[in-house]
């Protein structure tokens, strides 16, 4: 099924994600070309001799200097940003309800609706974001070298998010009666995550519980496994269907990665041209992949500026 002829707001809204993800396998046709969104406008090319891991941080530009020294001074500064009042704080009356504030732009004057995302973009871009980074060391403010800071997510788009390890290393994610497939819960009208007798959220990465909508986007994303899976095994899959489903599932991501995500973020201009003509900067060794700091740490710092306080 192609999007071409389908209407802006159906392309773009969260019920038209949902309903091709959940359409059966074979909906789109995925071109395999997430590493796009690692391309980078800088004008500076990064070091063909520095070392990359890709269980590591690493740097983009080596050679760049720091923005600023990490002192006291610079980190009062960056903590004021957040605080009330701060830069970041839209002055929103917060007495009214989140309904008023989302209903009546005229409370919201500081905080306007983008004209091209909608709430979901943001969602979805935080559920790419927690695919592709974890960084649990470093601390604002604290000068660290990248090389010895872990990613605990691997630097691709590949979905260990979802699938850990796999069936085996990651036993606890699958489902004991068919460990092909992903568990999934429900807790009440909806699917759920798996959890724990404490409820915590039994899945690779715990930010995919820390609100609803990325919950349920996890969800989804088990949800089309699943079915990936059958649809696998009626076509003969036998004991390869959970490597036949990962990779359809994984080839789908790709596609809404590339073609509805990246063109509302980056414009489809510069989409086009990094699929044209390939990544102009982020070219690492094979086997050398890494999670440049400069993508991690700035240029997708993906959410927090753009999740309205209502």
């Amino acid at each position: 099924m192609s999007t071409v002829d389908e209407p802006k707001q159906t392309r773009y809204s969260r019920g038209g994600f949902l309903k091709r993800a959940g359409a059966g396998a074979g909906a789109i046709v995925a071109s395999g070309g997430g590493a796009a969104l690692f391309a980078s406008p800088a004008h500076a090319a990064r070091s063909a001799t520095v070392a990359t891991t890709p269980t590591t941080f690493g740097r983009l530009f080596p050679t760049l200097p720091a923005f600023a020294p990490a002192n006291d001074a610079v980190r009062a500064s960056l903590t004021s940003l957040g605080a009330k009042g701060g830069l970041l704080d839209a002055k929103d009356d917060l007495t009214k309800s989140p309904q008023q504030l989302i209903t009546d732009l005229s409370l919201s004057a500081n905080n306007p609706n983008n004209p091209t995302h909608t709430a979901g973009t943001t969602f979805f871009g935080q559920f790419i974001d927690h695919d592709v980074t974890f960084d649990t060391t470093s601390k604002l403010g604290i000068t660290t070298d990248p090389a010895t800071s872990p990613n605990s997510r691997t630097p691709s788009l590949d979905l260990d998010s979802v699938y850990g390890a796999g069936p085996v290393a990651s036993s606890q994610l699958y489902d004991p009666a068919d460990p092909a497939k992903l568990r999934i819960e429900s807790g009440g009208i909806f699917e759920d995550l798996p959890r724990t007798a404490g409820l915590t959220a039994i899945i690779p990465d715990p930010r995919n519980d820390e609100n609803m909508m990325i919950a349920g986007l996890h969800c989804a994303f088990i949800l089309f496994h699943n079915k990936a899976v059958d649809v696998a095994r009626s076509n003969g899959a036998g004991s390869s269907a959970f490597d036949a489903a990962r990779q359809l599932t994984t080839w789908h991501y790709h596609w809404l990665v590339v073609h509805e995500f990246l063109p509302l973020i980056v414009g489809q201009a510069l989409v086009d041209n990094v699929l044209k003509t390939g990544r102009h900067f982020y070219k690492p060794k094979l086997g050398q992949a890494f999670m440049p700091v400069e993508f991690q740490g700035a240029s997708y710092r993906f959410g927090h500026s753009m999740v309205r306080p209502s």
